[in-house]
This record gives C-alpha cells, sequence and structure tokens, in this order.
C-alpha cells in the first residue's frame, strides 16, 4: 500500500475543522495558559516553574484532547470507515495527530510567552518538547483506541495522564521509595531533568541521556500505538 500524501492532508484538514469547530476541545486546550497565569513570572528560572504549564499542555492538549477525537469518532463509527479505507495506518494515525500537534504546540507557545521561560539553548528546548509531544501523541491515540466511550477516558485515560504529569512534583515529596523508582522512569521525569540541565548549563551533551530516553519513549509509544490500532482495525 503506498503512502498518499493527498490521503494524509485529507484527513489532517478533517481533523482539524472538527477541533475549531468543537468548543469543548479549545476549552480544553487552553486551560494550560490559563495555568501558566499562576506561576509567579519572577520565579520563572525554576525550571519546576517552566515545565509544569508545558507538561499540562502537552497531557491535556497532547494527549487527553487527542484521547477524546478519537474515542468521539469511534462511538460515530467514522474511525471504523477510516481504518477500513484504502489508507495506511501512517496516513491515519499521523493525519489524526496533526490537528493536536498544531494545537497543543500553540498551546506551548502561549504557555511559555505566559511563564516568560528564561534563555535556554532553542535547540534542546525544541527536542526535548517535540519528542515528549510524539510520545504523549501515541498514548493519547491509544488510549481513545481502547476505550468504548468518550466517558471512558474521562474516568481511566485523564487520572493515569494526571499521574504521569505530577509524578515528578510527587516524587520528591512524597516518602515511598517504590513510588520514586517509578517516577524515575517517566518521560516527564526525563523532561523536567533535560530541562533543569538545558537551564543550568545551556548544552545539549549534558541532557543526551534525557533525551535518549525520551526518544525510547516516543518509538515504544508509537509501536504500541500501531498494535493497538492494528488488532483493533478488524475488531467486530
Amino acid at each position: 500500500m503506498r503512502f498518499s500524501l493527498r490521503r494524509l492532508r485529507a484527513i489532517a484538514i478533517k481533523e482539524w475543522k472538527d477541533a475549531i469547530r468543537n468548543p469543548q476541545i479549545l476549552l480544553t486546550a487552553a486551560m494550560p495558559i490559563a495555568f501558566s497565569f499562576l506561576f509567579d513570572r519572577k520565579e520563572a528560572s525554576d525550571p519546576a516553574v517552566v515545565a509544569f504549564p508545558l507538561l499540562l499542555a502537552v497531557s491535556i492538549t497532547g494527549a487527553f484532547v487527542q484521547a477524546n477525537m478519537v474515542a468521539e469518532e469511534k462511538e460515530k463509527n467514522t474511525l471504523r470507515m477510516l481504518m477500513l479505507s484504502p489508507a495506511s495506518p501512517a496516513e491515519v494515525l499521523l493525519g489524526k495527530s496533526v490537528a493536536t500537534s498544531a494545537l497543543a504546540l500553540l498551546v506551548m507557545i502561549g504557555s511559555l510567552a505566559v511563564t516568560s521561560v528564561p534563555d535556554a539553548n532553542p535547540i534542546g528546548l525544541t527536542a526535548l518538547i517535540l519528542l515528549l509531544l510524539i510520545a504523549f501523541l501515541a498514548f493519547g491515540t491509544t488510549i481513545g483506541l481502547l476505550s468504548r466511550t468518550v466517558t471512558d477516558i474521562s474516568i481511566v485515560g485523564l487520572p493515569l495522564l494526571l499521574v504521569v504529569i505530577m509524578g515528578p512534583m510527587l516524587g520528591t515529596s512524597l516518602d515511598m521509595g517504590w513510588f520514586s523508582a517509578v517516577v524515575d522512569w517517566l518521560p516527564t521525569q526525563h523532561f523536567v531533568l533535560g530541562l533543569t540541565g538545558l537551564l543550568d548549563s545551556g548544552s545539549l551533551a549534558g541532557i543526551g541521556v534525557h533525551l535518549a530516553a525520551l526518544a525510547f519513549w516516543c518509538a515504544a509509544a508509537c509501536l504500541l500505538c500501531l498494535g493497538v490500532y492494528s488488532r483493533k482495525r478488524y475488531d467486530k
């Protein structure tokens, strides 16, 4: 099956139109920017202050919105028709991620503007954000494919995402060895540590381990998403 840019473009345009016409999605996407105003600009040098709005943006806009859009189409049975169409899995998954990616990037730019991020290596910061975003988009798509309804996402998916996003902050405050060990493996923890190293030294070499860990999470999340998609494609 040949990869078609025309089919990819058609799916992406449809997803974008559906996203900007859905007030619930737009309201959800605006939440991270609203939370950014709660942080003091004077504390913008603190990596936690910089990281938290970005983690909110990538989890809520990148994963939760993506899961909702996939589950909503699944409820309407339009996703099944798309999965059984001549479009390849790559075309469908990439096309359905374009709109969410654009929204998430816009929200993260807005969050960064509000919190007044100090000077940081733009290449390193972009790499950290993109790797985390790709992983969460794949996780969001997987959650949407596994959920029977949109309500399932709010009941199961959102709490899981909140644990992942709050893990790096709770790991240091809770006296629970096993929880801290789990947090050390989370992609959000590597993002926070990578951002900390970037703000401290400004060099890419200093965050190489965290970039590699995020790249591993990206690959694992994408493979998981592709596997779930392939299995759900022919489910009755």
